[in-house]
């Protein structure tokens, strides 16, 4: 017990974690892991799509060369922990990894590291989706929704979330693709972004994640 209420642990988001936490936390830190790289391979039925038609969200995909950017957070006790076993664990399919999570460059005099729990979605997982071309991730994120909204949401918020956290250097290319293809299929299907943009009423976009809390919420 004394271990998961240390005020030095950390959890590290990299989809939807990084705007919509849904849980208090003490500190964050905008930051990336190296060795992975991306991948909206896991498929989702309980919060952006259905078991009929299940969306499509993100997992860590080991990758020598790769990195992620995303957020950590700093968490008060085990309440969070709870929360997030069951939206991630239980609901999501992931499994508890941990990472070391760096702010900047490490030739950055004011650069800082942490150590956090990251949640990985595993191919043995019953919601595991695998491989798609991009066009095809494309279709299948603007087509589908679920009890926390659409599919196509998780993905433009995600987008929007690096491009203004992350330096350019280290915009995730393929989530910038996948992105433009999702909102090339919303039009051409006649569905404005806008239309799909409800969490928190975030349609603005310009509070993103307040620095120390949020209240729970659906991904």
């Amino acid at each position: 017990m004394a271990d998961v209420a240390d005020p030095e642990y950390w959890v590290f988001g990299y989809g939807s974690l990084c705007w919509n936490p849904g849980f208090e936390f003490k500190d964050s830190m905008v930051g990336y892991v190296k060795g992975f790289s991306r991948k909206f391979w896991q498929g989702n039925i309980a919060h952006r799509g259905t078991k009929d038609k299940p969306g499509r969200v993100a997992t860590l995909v080991e990758d020598p060369q790769g990195f992620v950017w995303g957020k950590a957070f700093l968490l008060p006790d085990e309440t969070a922990f709870r929360y997030l076993e069951m939206r991630e664990v239980y609901l999501g399919g992931y499994e508890v990894h941990k990472v070391d999570v760096q702010s900047d460059d490490t030739d950055d005099c004011c650069g800082r590291t942490v150590n956090a729990t990251v949640y990985v979605a595993t191919p043995d997982n019953g919601q595991w989706l695998g491989e798609a071309p991009v066009d095809e991730l494309a279709t299948q994120v603007a087509t589908c929704a679920g009890p926390a909204g659409h599919n196509a949401e998780y993905v433009i918020l995600l987008a929007r979330w690096e491009r203004q956290n992350a330096p350019v250097h280290r915009v995730d290319v393929e989530l910038s693709k996948l992105e433009l293809l999702v909102l090339e299929r919303l039009q051409s299907i006649g569905v404005r972004p806008d239309d799909v943009l409800t969490t928190n009423n975030m349609r603005s976009f310009s509070s993103m994640v307040p620095e120390k809390k949020l209240r729970c919420l659906n991904i």
